[in-house]
């Protein structure tokens, strides 16, 4: 993304005004008078901006009145259309919106107008005659202040195209978690309950937390990360917090509650002892919690062999899904996606580079790539050829980069899986 979107700032006013003026005689565009905007803006109008390297290329704007709110205008550069900058402004008044008590918001727009592609792209619907697009936005002010609260999240469903490669991971997630969730009818007619729980297990940098936000984004549900280190230290008093966090989330209609580190929470009580009152009340919390509709319990861990094993049983855990390293086929979408940010790296086989890469995980691809343009750009500056990334610097960052997955925690993980999955 090229460019950020950020609140209006008071400075921000004359080059807003600038581009209202450039666009008066753009046919699709049709922008409101610019008296009118300043004093919408003046009389507390929630606005939006998108920055490109610090110039305003971009504007959306919404009045509101209590759980109402009206898109005033969304104006885009001419130069910045069809670069997803709308969207980007539409979702960005969306989430001051939300935080400001709208449940509705409305737009009114002229066939063709910019900003209707973007509405289109955020779930808006279409009335008849002048377009008049309308979405409902899905949370109480109530249940926006308790999922604050928590530190929760609104992700957005584009997470899930971002996870490269990974398909065995994706289509376990997407048939056994969302797909029963999205449709809760037609699991029912079929005697499937949708699961409500699950735990994601394998080595570190696998992508277990991704798939975590991806999946509440895919569903359109809120994310609440409870952070084990965030938590209390003692153990009575974790369980508390915990208790606490299970009751007030699970008021909620629907939510995603995640719990990383979840060895460090539930380990096997004979071997700490001290950790059995946090496990007793998760015993408890979890049954509970699965009663309550719309609700999805992910927890992620490096060392499921550390679980305690009651934790980890059917009728606390519906599923125990094993995320692994990157195969080749998920290793050439990781090369293919970081050499589309490339624009001169032409003619590299992102195949070849993945068979170069045994052990590496997402975060190992990103950080050989990185190490790649490090080394195009130091030459483009010296003025020094040629001055792109070159397939001799992919390799040579390959090469410096050590995978973190090793065969040994690979075959660690194949035996895991065979004895703990369970999907």
């Amino acid at each position: 993304m090229d460019f950020q979107i950020c609140d209006l700032a008071p400075s921000d006013l004359g080059a807003a005004v600038r581009l209202l003026e450039s666009l008066r005689s753009v046919p699709d565009s049709a922008p409101m008078e610019i008296a009118q905007f300043i004093s919408d803006v003046n009389g507390g109008a929630v606005a939006v901006v998108a920055l490109a390297n610090g110039v305003l290329v971009g504007l959306a704007s919404a009045r509101v009145a209590g759980d109402r709110a009206w898109t005033q205008l969304v104006a885009i550069s001419s130069e910045w259309r069809q670069r997803g900058i709308g969207s980007a402004l539409a979702r960005g008044l969306e989430d001051r919106l939300l935080h400001a008590g709208v449940r509705k918001i409305s737009a009114l727009l002229g066939p063709g107008e910019v900003g209707e592609k973007a509405l289109l792209n955020r779930g808006f619907t279409a009335t008849h005659g002048m377009v008049l697009y309308e979405k409902f936005l899905s949370l109480e002010p109530g249940d926006v202040r308790l999922i604050d609260k928590w530190g929760g999240q609104l992700l957005d469903g584009d997470l899930w195209d971002r996870a490269a490669g990974m398909e065995r991971e994706k289509a376990l997630i997407d048939q056994r978690i969302v797909a029963p969730l999205a449709h809760p009818a037609l699991a029912a007619q079929m005697g499937l309950r949708p699961p409500t729980t699950a735990l994601m297990f394998g080595p570190p940098g696998t992508g277990k937390t991704t798939f975590a936000k991806a999946t509440a984004g895919r569903l359109g549900w809120p994310f609440v990360e409870l952070l084990p280190s965030k938590l209390s230290s003692g153990e009575g008093t974790l369980a508390n917090e915990l208790r606490e966090a299970f009751l007030e989330l699970g008021r909620l209609d629907h939510v995603v509650i995640f719990i990383d580190e979840f060895d460090e929470i539930a380990p096997a009580r004979e071997s700490r002892p001290a950790s059995a009152g946090v496990v007793n009340e998760l015993l408890k919390s979890i049954p509970d919690l699965r009663r309550r509709p719309g609700k999805l319990l992910i927890c992620a861990t490096n060392f499921v062999e550390a679980i305690d094993r009651a934790v980890l049983r059917p009728g606390r855990f519906d599923l125990l899904i094993g995320i692994g390293p990157p195969d080749l086929a998920a290793l050439t979408m990781l090369w293919t996606q970081a050499l589309s940010s490339m624009t001169q790296a032409t003619g590299i086989d992102p195949s070849v580079l993945a068979k170069l890469c045994p052990g590496f995980t997402p975060g190992d691809v990103d950080l050989a790539a990185q190490r790649a343009a490090a080394e195009a750009f130091a030459r483009a500056q010296s003025a020094t050829q040629p001055a792109r990334v070159t397939s001799a610097d992919l390799t040579a960052a390959i090469g410096r980069t050590r995978p973190s997955i090793t065969p040994q925690m690979l075959d660690a993980f194949n035996a895991e899986v065979s004895m703990f999955e369970r999907v």
